[in-house]
């Protein structure tokens, strides 16, 4: 019986995070990559504090037979990297191959329509699949699932993130997210949505802060696949910065649209470096706001509290890896709240999961839809 776990893409930011998190709590893993010196590194740099715990590997995916064979004492397979490429593809059909289990950290909304479609398969196969486990998704998507439980006859559901330093990766995918529309979904329907189009104070436990529209987050589309609201609507606190080349006509904005100064913007809303430094991991915070309403008027708010949201990623995605281990993930795909989300909140350090008065926060605005037409 195969009992290992290997975390592939330890050679890039998010998979490192993960890996020392990992040797943080006595998980024993196998860190891999395809970068023969970043892998050696961290994982000498590991073993040295916790010997036997990390073992290094080094693999590619082009080699079918190869992949196939760095699999056969694996349980569970996490790929690290946050974009559905062929490295995932790659990795999907070797784990099928060798009915290994497959997590990972997707974060865009074809990548999950291509993972939902694997769901008889994986089922068919007797093993899990477990997208999303990145933060941006997990955590909306967890408290999504939360309060759906606290109110069952909600309809309408609005989820807002405080976020804690961004990683120079992160900080490019959501300067790219601000370029285009995105969706949302509004009376069961993808309507497109402009970035920033809406914007509303929350108060995520220190004072009400601005929040932007981010149709960029893909809770809408989680939701409509497995959930019970019929309208979602996603906000999100951006960088200073981001809001001043978007938000604002001018210069900055007629340049941004243009693709001009993406990267230099990137690296201005980032921390510096790769990402934030452990230090920086240590002191962070991110909070998820959450509210829904019943058609009758009845409204339940609650906020999420986690550590930085990378430490949150990694400690999601070594919860789901024990679950998955013990036996408590069934076959197929799963998102994370269903895979095993009660963990996600109950067992990870530093979460806070605290149910609001309705006095305590704002209501939702109005949608105004003038700027949001049925998606095609």
């Amino acid at each position: 019986m195969k009992t290992r776990v290997l975390l592939y893409g330890v050679d890039e930011y998010a998979g490192g995070v993960i890996s020392r998190r990992a040797a943080e709590r006595g998980f024993a893993h196998i860190a891999a990559g395809q970068n023969i010196a970043r892998v050696a590194s961290l994982a000498n740099s590991l073993s040295k504090k916790s010997p036997g715990l990390v073992e290094p590997r080094i693999f590619g995916f082009g080699d079918k037979s190869r992949l196939a064979a760095q699999l056969d004492d694996v349980a569970v397979l996490v790929n690290c990297y946050p974009r559905f490429s062929d490295a995932a593809q790659a990795l999907i059909k070797a784990c099928m191959n060798t009915h290994t289990n497959y997590l990972d950290l997707l974060q865009e909304r074809h990548d999950f329509e291509r993972i939902f479609e694997l769901d008889s398969e994986f089922e068919k196969a007797g093993i899990s699949l477990v997208p999303g486990l990145g933060f941006d998704i997990c955590g909306p998507e967890i408290v999504a699932a939360r309060l759906a439980t606290m109110l069952p006859s909600a309809t309408d559901l609005t989820v807002a993130v405080s976020r804690s330093p961004l990683s120079q990766a992160e900080a490019g995918y959501l300067v790219e997210a601000c370029r285009r529309p995105g969706e949302l979904l509004k009376n069961g329907a993808l309507v497109v949505a402009e970035p920033g189009g809406r914007r509303f104070e929350i108060d995520f436990g220190q004072g009400e802060i601005e929040t932007c529209l981010a149709p960029w987050r893909y809770e809408s589309l989680l939701v409509k696949k497995n959930g019970p609201f019929a309208t979602v609507d996603s906000f999100e606190v951006l960088p200073p910065a981001l809001i001043r080349t978007v938000m604002k006509p001018g210069w900055r904005r007629w340049l941004f649209h243009r693709g001009k100064r993406l990267p230099a913007l990137a690296r201005k809303i980032a921390a510096r470096g790769e990402g934030p430094s452990p230090r920086m991991l240590k002191k962070s915070r991110c909070v998820i706001w959450g509210e829904v309403r019943s058609a009758d008027g009845h409204i339940a708010r609650a906020r999420l509290e986690t550590p930085a949201a990378q430490i949150y990623t990694a400690e999601a995605v070594l919860a789901i890896a024990q679950a998955i281990l013990d036996g408590k993930v069934p076959p197929g795909v799963h998102l994370p709240s269903a895979a095993n989300g009660a963990a996600l909140v109950e067992n990870i350090e530093g979460v806070v999961w605290r149910e609001l008065p309705d006095k305590s926060e704002i209501e939702t605005p109005e949608l105004n839809l003038a700027a949001e037409v049925a998606a095609k």
